[in-house]
C-alpha cells in the first residue's frame, strides 16, 4: 500500500486526510505536525507522497522543501496553503513541488491532486525500469549488430555460413551448432556449415522434413527450444545424435523457411533461455538475408541490364549531373516535363532550368553531397519552356566510376499534381475552420441580439411613447435586425452544404454578398454604384454558391483597387436579355477601377491555382471555383480588362424555374387572431436576459410564463406543475434541448410534441438534422414578436390546445 506523509500543524486537516480521505483512496497515512517531525519521518522511511503545509510552527514549507532537495530525497510534494502569491508558487515549483491545494479544499480536489501526483510517480518508476531493460537490450543488440555486420560483409558463401554458425554458438554460449538448408525437391534438410560438430557426424547429418525436430521448425515456421531437465529424456536430433538441450530457429525469407539454424549442449545441462532464442532468431534473420544476398550477387549483370531498361522507360525523371552540376544524362521523362528537347537539356547547367529561390536552397546541398556528406530527399522547382512551374521531389546520390570522377545520380518524382491537391486541401480546411469559427461567433451574437431586438419590440408596443423616443427605439430595432442579417449572411457563406436549387432573386444574392464587404469597401475609400434591374425575374439557383461567386468577384475587385493606390469605384449591374439559344438570360457585371489585368494573363485567371499574388497571399483557387459554379448553373463567366483602366467580370445565367412543391403550394398563412386562450408556458434557456425577455413577451401576449435556466431545472418544474407548452433553447450546459425533449417524451409523449425549440445555430448541419428529425417547431434567434405569436398559434392549431374539454 502506498504511503502518504502529511506534514501540517492543523489537527483538523490531518484528521480529515488521515482518517477519511486517504484510507478511502486505499493509501496509508503518516502524520507529522512540525517540519522537523516530518523530516525525521522522511529519514526513517521514504513515503510515496508528501502533503506539506506552507506555514509550519518551526519551519516554513519552502525551507523544508529546500532541505528535502538538499538531502536528495526523490519524492513528490503537494503544497497546501490558505494564501500565497505567484512568487511563492513559482519558488515552490522550482524547489520540486508537483502541485498545490488551496485551503479549504474538498475531498474531491484532494483526491484528484493526490491521484495525479502518484500516477506521475508510478510512471517515472515504470520509465526507470523500462530504461534499464532497454539499456540491457541495447547492449545485446549492439553485439548482435556487430556480428550481423561482419556476417553480411562476407561474400564467399561457404565462409559466410561458417561465420553464421560460429556467431550462433558464441551469442548463446552453446557447445556446438550447425546450419541446415531446405531441399524442397527431396523434402530434406542438409548440412551446410557446423561448429564443433565433428567430421563424422557432419558428413552424415541429413534430416527428413517429416520426422525430425528440425523438420518441425520448417513445417511450422516456429522455433523449438527443449532441455532434458524439463523433458525427462535425452533429446534426439537424429538417430545416434542425442543432446541435453537444444535450440533451433527458422531461417525465414518473407513467409518461406529456407533452413534452420541450431545450437545444442551435449555435456552441459544448461537450458537455453528465451533471450537466447531471441538473439539466435535475430542472427537467423541476418543469415537468411546474407544467403539471399549471396544468391543475388550472381545476378548483378542482369540487374545492370534491368537498370538500363528502367532508366530509359521509367515514369519518374532520372538524370545525372557532373561535378559542375551540368546534366550529363537524362531519360525521356525530362523532355516531357520541361518542354525542352533531349539535346537542349544535355550539357546544360541544372540551374538554368530551376527557379532562383529553389536553386539557392538546393545548390549548397548538392555541393555538400559531392564532398561526401549525406543529403535527404529535397524539393526542386523547375520552370518549363512555357514558364509553367514543375515541382519535383529529388533523391540524389554521389556516383563514382572508380577513376576518381564524381557526379550526382538523381531520381525525381513529379509532385506538381500532388502540390495542387495539397493547396486545394489546405484551402478547404481553411474554409472549414472559418465556417466553424463563424458559426460559434454567430451563436454567441444571436443571444444578445435576441435580447436587444425583443426588448425594442416590447417598448414599441407601448402606445404612450413619445415621437422621438419611438424613433430612437425603432432605430435600435432596425440596427439589431441589420446585425442579425449580417450574422445570417456570414453563416450562409461559411456553411458547407449540398447544392440545393431554389427560386432566388439574384439582386438579393448580390446585396447579401456586398453586405459582407461594405465596411471594408468604406475603409478602403471605394464607392459602390448599384445598377440593378428591379424587374429582374427569379431563377432556379443555389444562393449559397452564387453568393460565394459574387463575394469572390467583389473581393478581387477591392484588392485590385487598393493595389492601384487611389480611391476606387465599384459598379455592380444586373440586367435581362434574350439569348437566341438559352432564352431569357440574366447578365451580371462587376466593374472596378483598379490597375487591370495584362492580356496574356486574362486567359489563365480561371485556371486552378493560377495567381499573380505573392506566395502566401493567394491560392489561385477562387476564380476557378467561380468558373465551376457558374458552369454548373449552365452559365458563362469571362473577364475584360485594360491596364490602368480596370477590369470587368461578366456572368450570364439562363432563367430557370422549378415547380413549387406540394407542401409549399398548399401552405396557407395562419390568422393572427385564432389563439383565444391563455397558455401556461415553460421557458428553458441558459441565458438569463433571454428568459426574462421571453417571459415579458409571453405575458404581453396574454400567457403565463415560468422560466428556468437549465434542462435539469425544467424537469423539476415539470414534476411540480402542468404546462401547455414549452419554449426550449437547443444548446445549454448539462442537458441540451434535444436531451431534455427525450426525457420529457419518456414522461409525456404528447407534451414532447408541444415543445418549440429556440436556437441561434439553425445552419449547423448537426443542429438542422436534429431539428428535422424531432418534428418540433423551432424559432431562429433573433425573432420577432409576430414570429413567436405565429409559432404559438401554429402549435395550438396543430395540437388543439386550449379547446373546451
Amino acid at each position: 500500500m502506498e504511503q502518504i506523509l502529511i506534514i501540517d500543524d492543523s489537527e483538523q486537516i490531518t484528521s480529515l486526510l488521515a482518517d477519511y480521505v486517504l484510507p478511502e483512496l486505499g493509501y496509508s497515512p503518516l502524520v507529522a505536525h512540525t517540519g522537523r517531525q516530518g523530516l525525521q519521518r522522511l529519514r526513517s522511511g521514504l513515503p510515496d507522497l508528501i502533503l506539506l503545509d506552507l506555514q509550519l510552527p518551526d519551519i516554513s514549507g519552502l525551507d523544508l522543501l529546500r532541505l528535502i532537495a538538499q538531502e536528495g530525497y526523490d519524492v513528490p510534494v503537494i503544497l497546501m496553503t490558505a494564501h500565497g502569491s505567484e512568487g511563492i508558487a513559482v519558488e515552490a515549483f522550482r524547489l520540486g513541488a508537483r502541485n498545490y491545494l488551496i485551503k479549504p479544499f474538498s475531498d474531491t480536489e484532494a483526491r484528484a491532486v493526490i491521484d495525479q501526483a502518484l500516477r506521475e510517480r508510478r510512471l517515472r518508476r515504470d520509465k526507470e525500469r523500462l530504461t534499464n531493460s532497454l539499456q540491457q537490450r541495447v547492449q545485446e543488440l549492439t553485439v548482435l549488430y556487430r556480428i550481423g555486420k561482419s556476417v553480411t560483409g562476407l561474400m564467399g558463401q561457404e565462409k559466410l555460413l561458417e561465420r553464421i554458425v560460429e556467431a550462433g554458438v558464441y551469442i548463446t554460449q552453446a557447445e556446438e551448432g550447425f546450419l541446415l538448408l531446405h531441399d524442397a525437391q527431396q523434402h530434406e534438410l542438409y548440412l551446410r556449415a557446423a561448429k564443433n560438430l565433428g567430421e563424422q557426424r557432419a558428413q552424415s547429418l541429413r534430416l527428413p522434413v517429416e520426422d525430425s525436430l528440425a523438420g518441425q521448425v520448417v513445417r511450422t515456421g516456429k522455433p523449438v527450444r527443449l532441455d532434458q531437465v524439463r523433458s525427462g529424456v535425452a533429446l534426439k536430433v537424429k538417430t545416434g545424435f542425442l543432446v541435453r538441450a537444444l535450440l533451433q530457429v527458422p531461417l525465414l525469407l518473407g513467409d518461406q523457411v529456407i533452413g534452420v539454424l541450431a545450437v545444442d549442449n551435449r555435456q552441459s545441462d544448461r537450458p537455453f533461455t528465451e533471450n537466447d532464442q531471441y538473439l539466435l532468431a535475430a542472427l537467423a534473420d541476418y543469415a537468411a538475408i546474407a544467403i539471399e544476398n549471396a544468391r543475388l550477387y550472381d545476378q548483378i549483370k542482369l540487374s545492370e541490364q534491368r537498370y538500363r531498361d528502367l532508366f530509359a522507360n521509367a515514369y519518374d525523371l532520372i538524370f545525372a549531373l557532373d561535378a559542375e552540376l551540368r546534366i550529363t544524362s537524362i531519360n525521356k521523362v525530362g523532355p516531357q516535363l520541361t518542354g525542352y528537347s533531349h539535346d537542349q537539356l544535355l550539357g546544360q547547367p541544372l540551374h538554368r532550368f530551376a527557379t532562383e529561390p529553389s536553386w539557392q536552397v538546393v545548390e549548397p546541398s548538392l555541393r555538400e553531397l559531392l564532398l561526401g556528406h549525406s543529403m535527404p530527399p529535397f524539393e526542386l522547382e523547375l520552370k518549363r519552356q512555357d514558364d509553367e512551374l514543375v515541382y519535383l521531389e529529388v533523391s540524389a546520390q554521389v556516383m563514382n566510376n572508380g577513376s576518381g570522377f564524381k557526379g550526382v545520380h538523381c531520381i525525381a518524382r513529379n509532385l506538381t499534381e500532388r502540390r495542387k491537391l495539397e493547396q486545394k486541401l489546405i484551402h478547404s480546411e481553411k474554409l472549414s475552420a472559418i465556417g466553424q469559427l463563424v458559426a460559434g461567433v454567430a451563436h454567441e451574437l444571436n443571444n444578445p441580439l435576441t435580447s436587444v431586438s425583443g426588448y425594442a419590440q416590447l417598448m414599441l408596443r407601448d402606445k404612450g411613447l413619445g415621437v422621438e423616443t419611438r424613433q430612437d427605439i425603432e432605430q435600435i430595432h432596425t440596427q439589431a435586425e441589420r446585425a442579425a442579417k449580417i450574422v445570417q449572411n456570414l453563416l450562409i457563406f461559411a456553411r458547407e452544404h449540398e447544392p440545393e436549387r431554389q427560386m432566388v432573386s439574384l439582386n438579393e444574392v448580390l446585396r447579401s454578398a456586398l453586405a459582407l464587404q461594405n465596411y471594408q469597401l468604406k475603409v478602403d475609400n471605394i464607392s459602390v454604384i448599384l445598377e440593378l434591374d428591379p424587374e429582374l425575374p427569379y431563377t432556379s439557383a443555389d444562393p449559397h454558391q452564387l453568393q460565394q461567386v459574387f463575394l469572390n468577384l467583389i473581393t478581387n475587385a477591392r484588392h485590385a483597387m487598393v493595389e492601384h493606390g487611389r480611391p476606387g469605384k465599384l459598379v455592380i449591374r444586373s440586367s435581362l436579355f434574350n439569348d437566341t439559344q438559352l432564352g431569357p438570360t440574366i447578365k451580371l457585371e462587376v466593374q472596378d477601377s483598379g490597375k487591370g489585368i495584362p492580356e496574356k494573363d486574362l486567359e489563365k485567371i480561371f485556371n486552378p491555382f493560377y495567381t499573380t499574388k505573392p506566395v502566401g497571399q493567394g491560392t489561385g483557387l477562387g476564380l476557378s471555383i467561380c468558373f465551376g459554379i457558374i458552369e454548373e448553373h449552365e452559365g458563362q463567366i469571362w473577364a475584360e480588362s485594360q491596364l490602368g483602366a480596370g477590369t470587368q467580370v461578366f456572368v450570364t445565367l439562363p432563367v430557370r424555374t422549378v415547380e413549387p412543391s406540394e407542401s409549399a403550394s398548399s401552405a396557407t398563412p395562419l390568422p393572427m387572431d385564432t389563439m383565444g386562450v391563455a397558455l401556461n408556458i415553460l421557458v428553458v434557456d441558459d441565458e438569463e436576459p433571454v428568459v426574462r425577455l421571453m417571459a415579458r413577451l409571453l405575458r404581453d401576449l396574454g400567457h403565463q410564463a415560468t422560466v428556468v435556466t437549465s434542462g435539469e431545472a425544467a424537469l423539476q418544474s415539470l414534476g411540480r406543475e402542468i404546462f401547455d407548452m414549452i419554449l426550449c433553447d437547443v444548446k445549454m450546459p448539462g442537458l441540451n434541448g434535444f436531451e431534455l425533449v427525450a426525457a420529457i417524451r419518456e414522461r409525456s409523449p404528447k407534451l414532447a410534441e408541444r415543445v418549440i425549440f429556440i436556437t441561434g445555430d439553425t445552419l449547423s448541419p448537426v443542429t438542422r438534422t436534429a431539428l428535422e428529425q424531432s418534428g418540433n417547431l423551432y424559432l431562429s434567434k433573433p425573432f420577432s414578436i409576430e414570429q413567436l405569436q405565429e409559432a404559438l398559434q401554429s402549435l395550438v392549431q396543430r395540437r388543439s390546445l386550449g379547446a373546451p374539454k
